[in-house]
């Protein structure tokens, strides 16, 4: 079963509701609508380090202060809604709660329940696209938010350009083999990790022009100098920091020399089940368990039997 955060979206997002614009004034009006905030790229919590959202009821002011408001979905009968205020110096002077507090989503996430995760992971996603997609890139002239949030449109009639959110997938994978003494698999260390994680799987953005699986294969041969074969989809995703998708795969190894081929990398090899799981009881080496694809790439071929 996968079981990672930002994977269980709770809303029906609504995508028919979206050009309505008088049923959403009228969800705004109502003051029952729900409000997720995000002030650049953090979101609210209730008080410092307490790792939970704190998802705001009513908010007219804070509607009126958003400088993009966004409808997210439906749960239910209730509306939700993300208002940016990444434009204020100080976030507290929209309609804040009092115990409110804004925190990085990728320090929160391990600790919310995963579909609120997945509503905050929409919500900074989305705030983000239009803080970075004000002018046109065809013509340069402003945009302007349509379809409550999911669309800009260039204001320069005689471009006219429609523009939408932006999902820039990446491949990550766990890559294996086994000569006959017993699996192992390749686990790298990234320069750019988090203090003390120290290996995780192989991951990379997919470039114009090649199939995911090619990706795949690059991306390993160009980090550590293994070439692949049997490359199998396995789960996706969604990693809002900035904006892209997480496409995890298997692939197994018909190399194993390993020489790392860019500055990317600090260290890469290949460990037993036995090493993995020694790695996985401790605290810090791997990612977070269910946070990320790679940590359940890895959980999961740890629980495989050996053939």
């Amino acid at each position: 079963m996968i079981d990672f955060v930002f994977t269980n979206m709770i809303l029906d997002r609504a995508h028919h509701l979206r050009t309505d614009q008088a049923w959403i004034a009228e969800q705004i009006a109502a003051g029952q609508a729900r409000t997720v905030t995000v002030w650049r790229d953090k979101v609210l919590i209730r008080n410092a380090g307490s790792g939970e959202a704190l998802i705001v009821e009513g908010a007219s002011t804070l509607h009126d202060e958003a400088s993009e408001l966004v409808f997210l979905g439906m749960d239910g009968d209730t509306a939700y809604f993300a208002a940016d205020i990444s434009h204020l110096e100080e976030p507290f002077s929209a309609a804040i709660p009092g115990d409110g507090d804004f925190e990085d989503l990728r320090a929160l996430a391990p600790s919310l329940e995963h579909g609120i995760a997945s509503m905050l992971a929409h919500a900074r996603a989305l705030g983000y696209w239009h803080r970075t997609h004000q002018f046109c890139g065809v013509c340069g002239s402003p945009t302007e938010s349509r379809k409550a949030g999911h669309e800009r449109k260039c204001t320069n009639e005689t471009c006219g350009k429609t523009h939408f959110p932006r999902t820039d997938p990446a491949v990550i994978m766990l890559v294996t083999h086994d000569d006959g003494s017993g699996p192992r698999a390749l686990l790298a260390q990234n320069k750019r990790f988090p203090s003390g994680i120290r290996f995780s799987t192989v991951a990379g953005f997919v470039e114009p022009g090649e199939t995911l699986e090619q990706a795949v294969a690059r991306e390993v041969k160009e980090e550590t100098g293994v070439d692949v074969t049997d490359v199998v989809y396995q789960a996706s995703q969604p990693w809002p920091f900035p904006a892209s998708i997480m496409l995890g795969f298997r692939a197994r190894a018909l190399t194993t020399e390993i020489t790392i081929q860019d500055d990317e990398l600090t260290d890469a090899r290949w460990f037993t089940r036995d090493e993995v799981a020694e790695l996985a009881a401790r605290d810090g080496v791997l990612p977070p368990s269910k946070f990320s694809i790679s940590r359940w790439l890895i959980d999961t071929w740890l629980d495989e039997t050996a053939a």
